[in-house]
């Protein structure tokens, strides 16, 4: 008897378990149309930091954004707002980078160290010095049953730096009109474009 029950409770504790694995995974509409702001939730963490959460579906192969992603210390080349970059170090699946990017008009100088994991297409990145705002967050790709579509999870946590004082709402706006120049700059790597050179006619 208590054999029995010790068993039910065990499987009540799987179900449990499965089922917020489960919810965690978003619900995707793969018909959809490209949206980089598919899904927008703005929060704030434990710490005061904000937290920022983007969804984007996006007409591009998942591998290719993951691919175009995981070069930061190439963002210079192709990711508009961005006006230097390059690597400082790395080590096994790490690499620190130095970045220098339009943020609210200014350029800013950043130290940034990723983490990747190609098997599973997500990437940690936490900044280590910046002129401006602290940044760490992931990128997590998604593919589509096709291969050609991704479905991105971003998440930022950002904070300011002690001293400096910026409204909540320019914080916001700031960080999400640069990560669509981004991800508008990374999907066209991934399909082989660059939003940064000039049109030929």
């Amino acid at each position: 008897m208590e054999r029995s029950r010790l068993l039910d409770v065990c499987t009540a504790a799987l179900v449990v378990v499965l089922l917020a694995g489960c919810q965690s995974k978003p619900s995707i509409d793969w018909s959809a149309k490209e949206n980089f702001f598919a899904v927008e939730k703005v929060g704030k963490n434990d710490d005061g930091s904000v937290r920022l959460e983007y969804h984007s579906l996006v007409d591009a192969p998942a591998d290719a954004a993951y691919k175009a992603l995981a070069e930061p210390e190439d963002y210079v080349v192709f990711v508009k707002g961005v006006s230097d970059s390059g690597k400082i170090s790395g080590e096994g699946n790490t690499r620190t980078i130095h970045i220098t990017q339009s943020v609210i008009g200014r350029q800013t100088r950043a130290r940034v160290k990723y983490t990747f994991h190609p098997e599973q297409r997500k990437i940690e990145f936490t900044t280590i010095e910046s002129d401006s705002t602290l940044n760490d967050g992931t990128y997590e790709i998604i593919p589509s049953p096709d291969g050609k579509r991704a479905y991105v999870v971003t998440v930022f946590n950002v904070r300011e730096k002690s001293g400096q004082k910026m409204p909540p709402g320019v914080l916001v706006s700031a960080t999400r009109e640069a990560f669509l120049e981004a991800g508008q700059s990374v999907k066209a790597r991934a399909l082989g474009q660059n939003l940064k050179l000039p049109k030929t006619s």
